[in-house]
């Protein structure tokens, strides 16, 4: 009786072939970074809405009925006004609570602290906690008006973020374009700037900001606006800077900067309680008093913890120029949350109430294959880069 050796052999080879590891490798890092990115955007949505529902919370008032009209009188109020009180209380609740984390995980706490010791008066450092704390004021109690600009200019304005991060970084960090080329940076701006026209058209509005705070017009507003683009820039480059240059923990560091943020940020609230700007005694009465508005404060703090971490985290897996650049793909994560909503829990037709949409959601999709090919030129242009997959703690010591 004769066997087929051959034949014997490709039975006992595997149905599927196995993936090289270096591929399975890119792909692993390709789905985290996906991940993170997801992640990033849903706790922006979420940061936003929980902002607006706090500061949006009514307080009724004196209601009474006319007994002749039947008509019903009220006094409303909104009694959380108090955007200085909630930075402050973001920033104490984040820096104890990243400093328990340090604790319970770091194995190795006098090393951190000497290393942060030694550093704590440096540029690197001054810079880290000043863009804390401007970005994350800015960011919650700014009030941008929706006739600001044409659309266009305003995606424009916006998208600037990307070359204004590889701009600092290249003076922070070193590396001609921020360590990118400069087609990267070009295609990234591109891309930006459709994917944010593109949401705009769709949503009939400038929506990618709001805040709730006052109103500003001329030069002021121009001012805080190039502020708002450029800090949370600079704060990711900062944070870039601290943890791979200085060798800082993670946790130590967005401790650190929340507590030392918490203690800056203090003169600024004294001085806005005294000048009559801001009721510091009557913001803490008012959110201690109230569940409501004491749970939205607490699990915004929460979710803003969270957020910090998944950006640093974006940050240890890329670096700081393309942790800015996906910002931008939010945009495309709000039009998928409007199209899930529409075809799942919605009996509107999509082609009758907004027309235009399929045609600026290939505009978006043009934005997102824009970012694709950026990637790849960045991927083959150097070593390291973005694609070639590393781990976090190999490339960062994180």
């Amino acid at each position: 009786m004769f066997v087929n050796a051959g034949a014997n052999a490709g039975e006992q080879q595997p149905l599927i072939k196995s993936i090289a590891p270096s591929s399975m490798g890119k792909w692993c890092f390709l789905t985290v970074v996906g991940a993170l990115v997801c992640g990033w955007c849903l706790l922006d949505s979420w940061n936003h809405d929980v902002s607006s529902q706090l500061f949006g919370l009514q307080e009724v008032k004196n209601r009474k009925i006319d007994t002749l009209t039947g008509q019903v009188s009220a006094d409303v109020s909104h009694p959380f006004n108090f955007p200085l009180t909630l930075a402050l209380f973001q920033f104490a609740f984040m820096g104890l609570l990243f400093l328990a984390f340090w604790w319970v995980t770091s194995r190795q706490h006098a090393a951190d602290v000497a290393g942060v010791r030694e550093n704590l008066f440096s540029a690197k450092w001054s810079g880290l906690v000043t863009t804390h704390v401007f970005s994350t004021f800015w960011l919650q109690s700014l009030m941008m008006p929706t006739q600001l600009m044409t659309p266009a200019v305003f995606a424009a304005s916006r998208a600037l973020e990307v070359p204004a991060a590889a701009a600092l970084r290249s003076k922070v960090i070193g590396g001609r374009f921020g360590g990118h080329p400069i087609e990267t940076t070009t295609l990234l701006f591109g891309a930006a700037t459709l994917l944010i026209f593109s949401q705009t058209q769709i949503a009939e509005c400038l929506c990618m900001w709001s805040g709730h705070g006052v109103q500003l017009a001329g030069v002021a507003l121009f001012l805080i606006y190039a502020l708002v683009l450029t800090l949370p820039a600079a704060n990711a480059v900062c944070l870039e800077s601290v943890m791979v240059s200085l060798d800082t923990n993670p946790l130590l560091m967005l401790a650190v900067m929340n507590i030392l943020a918490c203690a800056c940020f203090m003169p600024i609230l004294g001085f806005a309680h005294f000048a009559g700007w801001e009721d510091v005694s009557l913001a803490f009465t008012v959110t201690m008093a109230s569940e409501p508005l004491y749970m939205l404060v607490l699990w915004l703090c929460l979710q803003m913890a969270v957020f910090s971490g998944v950006n640093l985290a974006l940050i240890g897996m890329l670096d700081s120029f393309w942790a800015v650049a996906l910002r931008s793909l939010k945009a495309v994560f709000w039009w998928c949350s409007q199209l899930a909503h529409m075809y799942f829990l919605s009996s509107v037709v999509l082609s009758i109430q907004k027309p235009d949409a399929s045609f600026w959601g290939f505009i978006m999709m043009a934005g997102c294959l824009l970012m694709g090919v950026a990637a790849v030129i960045d991927a083959n242009a150097a070593p390291g880069s973005f694609m070639q997959a590393k781990s976090m703690g190999d490339r960062n010591k994180v």
